[in-house]
């Protein structure tokens, strides 16, 4: 356990670094931060398709291949910490530290160090780091705050940036930034530039015809991925609207080690470039609350035309001070079949993970319990690693109805969600996986693909012991639709039993 205490010394000694060319001078350091752990079970994670690797799991289809067992029982671990320094009343340092993981952060797996010192009587912190996940600069100014540094990047709902402020938000939205914030009474104006990669060239790009070629032939795209953005937002408190438009056009590199992330989509030595038109509302009247997120993406995806969106509505309806309900409906295309080996437009749209539906569907990516998805393994690479979290919605019309009851210190929620597939695999086809992100072509015989992505009832209770300690118990039942039976076999569908899981968790907040 590493104390408060001795990450603050580390901390400060950071900061003294910058201060140190100045004359001395005392300054305020404020604390805020968060910490989370939690137990997970995931019983019948194979959908009942057994407890040993599958072959059909690597035909193409939707085949979960066991390990060994077909349940999964795992804890995490995770804290993050925000301290800010006031270096005077217009000038701000803030920052963001991590200690651990929010994805890799298992109990006794986190801690990447050799075999050699590895102490079984002893879960001792060789090899942990505290890593500086966000570090930047505020000046206000008569013109507005600017911001430079490592920043969080948010809009809306969350659908494509997320910073993740909430508990469990293991996939938060980070950019390098030159950031101006400037308000105008209801309205916001805000231009960026954000960097996420600088890639492998500073110099330029070129590619060769051949290995014999000594020829530069240059290569679409810069080095970078950027991102260039202006935000225009209206917020009026005393009505409790806001809404508005998050305009960014992305210019991504061939030079990059994928523009894309989506394999057989991406062209040979082609860069992207495309714009997202996100727009954002929320209004509330009394008790009811409306709001919704629709994010408009078109352009070049690595050498491919691009045009898709995504849609998220969300209503919540306060009967009482201790009854609530909810309601969530959204439509987020997948990717199109095809007849040939590269489609005429990338059409799949993949949301946040962060802005979640439910506890098992579009959370656990089950396909990947069974491979390697910790870091303390001295012989598997970081590129080898797989995030069990990594399944956000895609491909999908979902909706999920809930409620809460509030008494005293306690909530209890409830949570049901059914969603289908917008696209399905077809025969005589190619179709595009959405959990390898690739395009397979149908097998000889395969019957198509249901659209249905089953049923979910989720329940739990929450104690909030007192405004820094909160405890919870969630638990989920799947009952997967028939989407998942296809496996690319013919003759040979996957099982589809259903999926318990239950998490307990523990957080504080300072």
């Amino acid at each position: 356990m590493i104390q408060r205490k001795a990450i603050s010394q580390w901390v400060f000694a950071a900061v003294a670094g910058l201060v140190l060319a100045s004359p001395a001078q005392a300054l305020d350091l404020d604390w805020s931060g968060q910490f989370w752990s939690e137990a997970h079970w995931v019983s019948g994670y194979t959908l009942g398709n057994g407890q040993l690797p599958d072959a059909r799991a690597s035909a193409g289809g939707y085949t979960v291949s066991g390990g060994g067992s077909d349940s999964a029982h795992f804890q995490t671990l995770f804290a993050r910490l925000r301290p800010r320094v006031v270096i005077n009343d217009n000038v701000y340092l803030k920052s963001e530290w991590w200690v651990g993981d929010p994805i890799y952060g298992f109990f006794g797996g986190s801690a990447p160090y050799p075999t050699d010192q590895r102490q079984y009587y002893s879960n001792q912190s060789r090899g942990s780091s505290i890593t500086a996940q966000r570090l930047w600069l505020e000046v206000v100014s008569d013109v507005g705050t600017l911001q430079v540094g490592r920043a969080p990047l948010h809009w809306g709902l969350g659908l494509v940036w997320n910073s993740g402020e909430e508990s469990f938000s293991r996939y938060p939205s980070t950019g390098d930034v030159v950031r101006l914030v400037s308000k105008f009474g209801s309205f916001s104006f805000v231009p960026s530039i954000v960097k996420y990669s600088q890639g492998n060239s500073i110099g330029g790009a070129c590619s060769y015809p051949n290995l014999a070629a000594t020829q530069c032939v240059p290569t679409a795209g810069r080095q970078t991925v950027s991102d260039y953005s202006l935000q225009l937002k209206y917020e009026n408190a005393d009505e409790d609207l806001e809404g508005g438009v998050n305009f960014v056009k992305r210019i991504a590199a061939s030079a990059q080690s994928s523009t894309s992330g989506y394999q057989g989509v991406t062209g040979v030595g082609a860069g992207s470039h495309f714009n997202t038109w996100d727009l954002y509302g929320r209004k509330r009247w009394g008790k009811l609350s409306l709001a919704g997120e629709v994010p408009l993406a078109s352009g070049d995806l690595g050498g491919v035309k691009m045009d898709t969106f995504a849609l998220a509505t969300e209503a919540g309806y306060q009967w009482s001070d201790s009854w609530s309900t909810f309601l969530k409906a959204g439509m987020v295309p997948g990717q199109k079949n095809i007849s040939g080996t590269t489609p005429s437009t990338f059409d799949a749209f993949y949301v946040n993970p962060n802005y979640k539906i439910g506890l098992i569907l579009f959370n656990y990516a089950l396909n990947r319990f069974s491979g390697p998805s910790t870091t303390n393994d001295p012989q598997t690479s970081a590129s080898n690693l797989q995030s069990i979290y990594d399944n956000p919605i895609t491909n999908a019309n979902y909706v999920a109805l809930g409620g809460a009851y509030q008494l005293d210190k306690w909530r209890f929620h409830t949570n049901w969600v059914y969603a289908t597939a917008r696209e399905t695999a077809q025969p005589n086809s190619r179709y595009f996986n959405s959990w390898t992100r690739t395009y397979q072509t149908a097998a000889s015989g395969v019957s198509a693909q249901s659209s249905s992505l089953g049923l979910e009832a989720d329940f739990g209770a929450t104690l909030k012991y007192d405004d820094a300690l909160q405890a919870g118990l969630t638990v989920g039942w799947w009952m997967p639709g028939d989407f998942f039976a296809f496996s690319n076999v013919a003759g040979s569908p996957n099982a589809t039993a259903s999926v318990f899981a239950s998490v307990l968790s523990l957080t504080v907040g300072f």
